[in-house]
């Protein structure tokens, strides 16, 4: 069986025409370290 994998399903982050400022990706990278580092990443299980 192959392993179920989930993805972000999105074209954008903030609004359209508008990219992302530099504080806003800071914000969003300390995020997704912050939930690496607590074991919350969502992780396929091996069987």
């Amino acid at each position: 069986m192959k392993p179920r994998i989930k993805e972000l399903e999105v074209d954008t982050i903030g609004e359209p025409n508008r990219p992302l400022t530099k504080e806003e990706e800071l914000q969003i990278s300390a995020f997704i370290k912050k939930r690496k580092e607590q074991g919350q990443v969502n992780k396929t299980k091996e069987h």
